[in-house]
Order: structure tokens, then C-alpha cells, then sequence
């Protein structure tokens, strides 16, 4: 298992909310796409988590922790 490869995907999880929801379309793809090499044991476990808690999580932090977002037009 790639410990690196889990805290990234981790750490956008929380601090990027168009990765975090690319991963609820679907986490290999996501993941692939921005060169995160996870294990099918590794893509199990991060599915398993809550994004709703995720989601949670992020709200609480200051957002000059987290992605600029862009404005929709």
C-alpha cells in the first residue's frame, strides 16, 4: 500500500471540493486522473468514507487551507 498516495487523497478530500466531488462520481477515476496510485485495498477503504463527514470536515477549516474555487458564471 502507498501510505503517500492515502494522505493526498486525503488531504485534497478535505481541502478541494471539485476532487471531493469527482470522488463521489467515482474515486479510481478521480484518483487516476490526477496521478493518485491507490491499491483496489486502498480505493475499498477511502470508498468507505463518509462524505458527508468529509464535507463536514472541510467547512471547518479556514479557507486559505483549502483550493480556490472558482466563481460559476
Amino acid at each position: 500500500m502507498s501510505q503517500d498516495a492515502v494522505e493526498r487523497v486525503l488531504g485534497r478530500l478535505i481541502t478541494d471540493e471539485r476532487f471531493r466531488t469527482r470522488v463521489i462520481d467515482s474515486l479510481e477515476v478521480a484518483s487516476l486522473q490526477e496521478g493518485y496510485l491507490l491499491t483496489k485495498a486502498e480505493q475499498h477503504l477511502l470508498s468507505g468514507l463518509k462524505m458527508h463527514d468529509i464535507t463536514e470536515l472541510a467547512a471547518l477549516l479556514d479557507p486559505g487551507l483549502c483550493r480556490a474555487r472558482s466563481v460559476p458564471k
